[in-house]
């Protein structure tokens, strides 16, 4: 049997709790995954998972060589990226990304990166909601915030997402248009229930930072379906400005002239801080640096 795979089915064993949960995700069935297990304990000569009809646990030994799986895996990738260094990458590369942002933004990104490396399987997970990169096996998350609950991952800044507030002009036409951020809590706002500032939208300048409460008829965990409920008159909306491009062109949405810019989101690649990241996960990086600003902007020209 093959030895390495069965490291890296016993180290997703211990990662997701579940022999079920890997073999969804390698693409196999569970007595694959059990044969595998029986086959490392026969090697090791240690009883790594206890099971029973419901639930498995990782005994002691087991969590030891988790320890020796993750080595293992880790040197064995180094290895092979030094050996492959002038070579495409290959594999699988799992992406954890907003809606929104893959929608608007990412996509063809993520298009010309896969086109570029042929070799290579990209795996999206797309949601608004944070996503638990070591349980789920993400290889890179895009994120919108830079704090981390896990001290486990590294957060790396990509880029600065500008932000402005809209309405569409039949709103404006008959609630009137807010002429300063304090007016805002007077009128009918449109709430991203995932943002750090839902309900107390920030802006500033050089001079400080500035909030205002507010509130309104829609609350949404995706940015999208605010922009179109602002398209549809129902309120006020703060929304990134790379979503909505077209609409303030076309003059669906007007953007309003308050004195003070809502403060900024910086958009971070969020990845497991292991020691030697598999190069196609560091190629991926290196790209959304270089162009993720171009593609917030529209003036996205990758060839």
């Amino acid at each position: 049997m093959d030895r390495l795979k069965g490291i890296e089915y016993f180290k997703r064993i211990v990662e997701l709790g579940s022999f079920t949960a890997v073999a969804e995700e390698f693409g196999c069935s569970n007595a694959v995954i059990s044969k595998y297990v029986r086959y490392l304990e026969d090697w090791t000569g240690a009883r790594l998972v206890n099971r029973s009809t419901r639930s498995i646990s990782i005994t002691e030994e087991g969590q030891s060589f988790y320890d020796y799986c993750v080595n293992v895996l880790d040197n064995t990738g180094q290895v092979l990226d030094t050996l492959t260094a002038n070579h495409d990458v290959s594999g699988q590369l799992v992406v954890a990304c907003p809606v929104s942002l893959s929608v608007r933004v990412l996509a063809p990104l993520v298009f010309r990166f896969q086109q570029a490396h042929p070799g290579l399987t990209i795996r999206l997970r797309l949601s608004d909601e944070m996503t638990d990169l070591i349980s789920n096996g993400v290889d890179v998350a895009i994120r919108g915030t830079g704090q981390l609950a896990d001290s486990a991952l590294v957060a790396t800044a990509v880029a600065q997402m500008e932000r402005c507030v809209v309405a569409s002009p039949g709103y404006l036409s008959q609630h009137g248009q807010p002429g300063s951020i304090d007016e805002l809590s007077r009128h009918q706002c449109l709430v991203f229930s995932l943002s750090q500032d839902s309900l107390q939208w920030e802006f500033g300048d050089d001079n400080g930072r500035r909030s205002v409460a507010i509130s309104g008829p829609m609350i949404a965990d995706n940015s999208l379906m605010l922009v179109e409920a602002a398209r549809a008159g129902l309120g006020i909306a703060l929304v990134p400005r790379s979503y909505i491009h077209d609409e303030l062109q076309a003059g669906s949405l007007t953007e309003l002239e308050l004195g003070l810019q809502p403060i900024p989101r910086t958009i971070y690649a969020v990845y497991p801080g292991r020691q030697h990241l598999p190069r196609r996960t560091r190629l991926f990086i290196d790209y959304l640096k270089t162009h993720v600003a171009a593609a917030l902007e529209g003036t996205l020209t990758v060839s």
